[in-house]
């Protein structure tokens, strides 16, 4: 397996280079893997589709662009990282396994990365020292088991912003967030919404003056039958 990744790697690499001119990009087609295990592979600003299998087996591998996973996909290994300068798509469920995503500033024009799609990550880092806009998907289509982590400076906070309606990023059950220096609008919500506290009953202006008169009438009933002959008197 080893072999033929790395067979096809140099093979993928020449038909970048070969076509960088018009679009570069790396595709691993279905039934290929990428074997980053135990190491570090950059492909700059070249944009990656993973139809196949990534395996990272503690590896880095760094994408300057978009990354797009299709239903077809998959990532094995664990401890590993996959860090991307421009959007990350999911056309299925991505799921990332025990490994960590990182989304920072990379290649592509302006200041914004996208996640799309559904996306179970272990930790998730979205991170930028320019500002940088990260958009996420409306609904609660992204969940974080272990840490997530929003980095930005004092100049240049980063912006979480929704694609459209309410965003939830869901949290495991021991998941931990980090923020700083992070804008985060009402339509962003990290973790589950708080539970909204039942409101106690109340009478209305009515209610309550019957209630009085009520109480009044118990008290006056109560001391004359306390008065009336016979009632046993403290002394």
């Amino acid at each position: 397996m080893r072999r033929h990744s790395l067979r096809w790697l140099a093979g993928a690499a020449l038909l970048v280079s070969l076509c960088a001119p018009v679009a570069a990009q790396v595709v691993v087609p279905p039934g290929s893997s990428l074997d980053v295990a135990g190491g570090a592979m950059d492909i700059a600003c070249t944009s990656l589709e993973m139809q196949g299998t990534l395996n990272l087996g503690g590896g880095t591998l760094s994408v300057d662009t978009n990354a797009t996973f299709t239903s077809g996909s998959d990532v094995t290994g664990s401890g590993g990282t996959i860090s991307v300068g421009g959007d990350v798509i999911a056309t299925g469920t991505l799921n990332t396994g025990n490994n960590t995503l990182v989304l920072r500033d990379g290649c592509n024009a302006g200041n914004t990365s996208q996640l799309s799609g559904n996306i179970v990550v272990q930790n998730l880092v979205l991170q930028s020292s320019t500002g940088r806009t990260f958009v996420l998907p409306q609904g609660a289509n992204i969940t974080v088991l272990g840490s997530l982590t929003v980095q930005g400076t004092a100049a240049q906070p980063v912006q979480l912003v929704s694609s459209s309606g309410t965003a939830v990023v869901n949290l495991g059950p021991n998941a931990t967030v980090t923020r700083n220096f992070a804008s985060v609008p009402p339509t962003v919500q990290i973790g589950a919404a708080p539970t909204a506290l039942t409101a106690i009953p109340t009478l209305s202006e009515y209610g309550l003056m019957l209630l009085s008169l009520l109480v009044a009438a118990l008290a006056f009933w109560k001391r004359r039958e306390f008065a009336a002959p016979g009632t046993p008197r403290l002394r």
